[in-house]
């Protein structure tokens, strides 16, 4: 079993059509190997993987030690690299530069696909104007 790169609990794999993704059963964030983001957003399957509540800010789990440093769950590389996503929101993309996996946090997924965001709104906007 892996364990999260943001606090202490453990990933457990969630089936997604051909892929496995693995969730942190603590705070709900999302650990895609290599390519399989790319794979998962294109999926319609991708709803089983909706974020639960992130903790309240009073709930917070513990931060492990390692994730201030960024280890990669996988490979246990240490080199995590936030890359931000902005559109309403920042979105941060966690990558592991040695084996390409990356990390989103509870809610990132969402607000990926545009969910409840004005990116989100005028794309749905335009999908009903081209089906």
């Amino acid at each position: 079993m892996m364990k999260c790169v943001k606090c202490t609990g453990t990933l457990r794999r969630i089936p997604i059509d051909d892929i496995e993704v693995d969730r942190c059963d603590t705070c709900s964030g999302l650990w895609f190997d290599a390519g399989e983001l790319r794979r998962v957003l294109g999926t319609k399957s991708i709803d089983r993987l909706r974020s639960k509540p992130a903790p309240a800010r009073g709930e917070a789990p513990a931060v492990a030690p390692d994730a201030r440093r960024g280890s990669c769950p996988r490979c246990k590389g240490a080199g995590l690299l936030v890359q931000i996503a902005q559109w309403d929101h920042d979105i941060h993309v966690d990558t592991c530069a040695v084996c390409g996996g990356q990390w989103l946090d509870a809610g990132e997924l969402e607000l990926l696909r545009g969910e409840g965001t004005l990116f989100g709104s005028l794309l749905e906007r335009v999908r009903r104007l081209v089906s």
